[in-house]
């Protein structure tokens, strides 16, 4: 039996241990702890508080949600939604140097280059390991900042961009562009990462490397705090541009100093490949010795007509793409693998390993994806394994290392029954990870409510995993639908829940029946229905009677729906539990049909099936106002002029657009 000493002394180390698991998870992105063995943690600390409530400190970890620190530590949930104008999109990856030729032979190909020895004229800079962000000036004045988010949309962070000392409140040019969007890497350079980690006390500690510090640098709640942090801005690219034409990569590292700009330091014209090669190797071999973090090289087309004819995809453009360095690696032991069971069923075998720094990140966890992996890379528990993290950001195991076994190491046999529920496995045909059949497993339960609460589904504010667990253990939950006959005295009633928490749980799931029917129908976690195959669906399949009663056949019929998905859906609908389910969700007030036209589907109006460029400053509407009047109005507003482009708004300094419309 421990004194009261004792305990009193245990709480001081676990609220000291807690603050600490709290920074690191919300400050420095870098959690050392999985949430199940944080909140064995907080649970044994809140047993304590409750035999000594003397010993309850305002600031104990009990007594708030997440960090300890003040504001200036903390990073925004949410910060406000940016569309951009131009989607700001990803890089294709080539994972060595054999794909980044097969791009180059793509872009001759593309580019309808005949001579065997014509290249494309390419330019090769760095990759930097930082936070993607765009930056807009109108008239030479710095009106908003955005990180990348998804591409289409991100997170608006002007004011803390305006506190980096390498970016330019005012252009410094006597006759400023119309408009113009720099995109660029924030970053930190070592030293000052070093200098910031140093300024750092020993109950805040340290950042995990140079990219986390500057993402969550960059999206801090208080801009003086992003003020205190010396981030710099590398501008790369450009996206909108009005009253200027910067046609070519060397035009925009050139024009970027007169700005007050930050350029790449690194930029060179190649015009075959075997140069490209030698580039490569020359930074790869001189990469450690650099100021900065990159993980790799981009390469780019030169030229905008060039890059027009090559075009975009969906994700990323045809005419650049990113050749990664190879991950670097690390050795360290084995302890275990533990299997853990998803939302769908499936078995997923994961690496518990010797925390290890790879690359400046711990790692103690790596997916083994299937039983399959395990066999084929001759894992046993104790073996030495190589690390790495594959793209520099997921960790991977690569191999065992044979011949340093000692003999104590014990072979993994996977299990041929659930270690959620007990039941036996199956493997689908034709599939490598085997499935536990029972939809009763609570494994599976709490992955389902847990995807349909998540932020991209139904996005229920206070339904964490910690509550979704006491919900499943106490059967209040068995399915998503029965959150909403989930009574408020029974919620209020649950272990660490006020009247206060429940009412606002209740109000969460009452605002849900306003969320789209394409969010419910991805919320539902049909196999192999992402947000984007929900999307394809619901504009095909209208609403949700239609939709159960669609064939495979017909949804294959849908673009970008295969057999697979297809028979996934079709298979889901036919279940009587499933329509059951469904029928108490529509009971319930969950939207069960599309609201407005498809998506992609132009709104019948003066404007309909006409295409529309926007260009200049316009009196009296941002370019926003005039792009959602376009489209209220039937158009479809593209970025650029092309022989498609049926008619051209254009405002004071529309610049080259319209002297390339002219000449249409």
């Amino acid at each position: 039996m421990s004194s009261e000493k004792d305990d009193l002394r245990r709480i001081r180390a676990l609220s000291a241990q807690l603050h600490q698991h709290n920074f690191r998870y919300y400050i420095l992105d870098d959690p050392q702890i999985s949430d199940a063995e944080y909140d064995r943690l907080l649970d044994l600390l809140q047993a304590l508080e409750q035999r000594y409530p003397d010993a309850v400190h305002a600031d104990s970890p009990t007594q708030k949600v997440g960090a300890q620190w003040g504001p200036e530590d903390f990073v925004a949930d949410h910060l406000p939604p940016v569309q951009h104008g131009v989607p700001m999109l990803s890089l294709e990856n080539a994972m060595g140097t054999d794909a980044v030729l097969q791009w180059v032979e793509r872009v001759r190909r593309g580019l309808e280059l005949q001579d065997e020895d014509a290249n494309p004229p390419l330019t090769v800079e760095y990759k930097f390991d930082g936070v993607a962000v765009s930056i807009l000036y109108e008239d030479g004045i710095l009106v908003r900042a955005a990180t990348r988010g998804d591409g289409l949309v991100g997170e608006e962070v002007t004011g803390n961009v305006r506190t980096i000392r390498s970016v330019p409140q005012q252009l410094t040019d006597k006759n400023p562009p119309a408009c113009v969007e720099l995109r660029g890497e924030a970053i930190l350079l070592h030293a000052d990462f070093d200098a910031m980690n140093r300024s750092r006390s020993a109950e805040q500690g340290l950042f995990a490397n140079p990219r986390n510090a500057a993402a969550g640098s960059l999206r801090q709640l208080d801009p003086r705090i992003s003020a205190k942090r010396p981030l710099d801005v590398f501008i790369y690219g450009v996206g909108d541009q009005q009253g200027i034409d910067l046609s070519s990569q060397k035009q925009l590292v050139d024009r970027l100093p007169g700005w007050g700009f930050l350029a790449s330091p690194f930029l060179r014209s190649v015009d075959s490949t075997e140069q490209l090669l030698e580039i490569y190797q020359e930074v790869l071999e001189s990469r450690e010795q650099l100021p900065f973090d990159i993980d790799g090289l981009v390469i780019k087309v030169e030229g905008v007509e060039l890059r027009e004819q090559l075009g975009m995809r969906a994700r990323s453009p045809r005419w650049a793409i990113a050749l990664k360095f190879p991950p670097r690696q690390e050795t360290t032991r084995l302890l275990e693998i533990q299997v853990q069971v998803g939302r769908t069923g499936a078995l997923t075998p994961v690496a518990h390993l010797e925390p290890v720094e790879v690359g400046g990140v711990t790692v103690s966890r790596a997916g083994l994806h299937n039983p399959q992996e395990i066999e084929r890379k001759g894992l046993k528990i104790g073996d030495q394994v190589v690390v790495q993290r594959a793209g520099d950001v997921i960790p991977q195991v690569v191999k065992s290392i044979e011949s340093l076994r000692d003999g104590t190491e014990k072979d993994f046999h996977f299990p041929d029954k659930c270690p959620a529920c007990s039941q036996q496995v199956w493997c689908p045909e034709g599939e490598v990870i085997p499935h536990c059949q029972n939809l009763q497993c609570p494994a599976q339960i709490r992955g389902r409510i847990e995807h349909f609460a998540s932020r991209r589904a139904l996005d229920i504010d206070g339904l964490g995993e910690k509550l979704i667990d006491q919900l499943v253990t106490e059967g209040l939950v068995k399915t998503p639908s029965d959150l909403y006959r989930l009574e408020l005295d029974a919620v209020a009633g649950l272990e660490r829940m006020a009247q206060k928490s429940a009412e606002n749980l209740i109000k969460a799931l009452d605002q849900t029946k306003q969320r789209s029917f394409c969010r419910l129908l991805h919320a539902l976690g049909i196999r192999h229905v992402g947000e984007r195959v929900a999307q394809l669906i619901v504009d095909s399949q209208r609403d949700i009677d239609t939709l159960m009663a669609a064939s495979s056949e017909t949804l294959e019929q849908i673009d970008e729906v295969g057999p697979a998905i297809a028979a996934s859906v079709a298979d889901f609908f036919s279940r009587d539990s499933v329509r059951q389910e469904i029928e108490v969700l529509r009971t319930a007030g969950l939207k069960m049909k599309a609201d407005g036209p498809p998506a992609g589907e132009a709104l019948a109006g003066p404007l309909s099936g006409l295409t529309v460029v926007i260009t200049g400053t316009l009196p009296n509407l941002s370019r926003d106002q005039a792009k959602a009047l376009v489209i209220a109005a039937g158009g479809k507003v593209t970025s650029s002029i092309s022989k498609s482009t049926d008619l051209l708004l254009a405002g004071d300094k529309a610049g080259s657009k319209m002297e390339k419309a002219n000449k249409l």
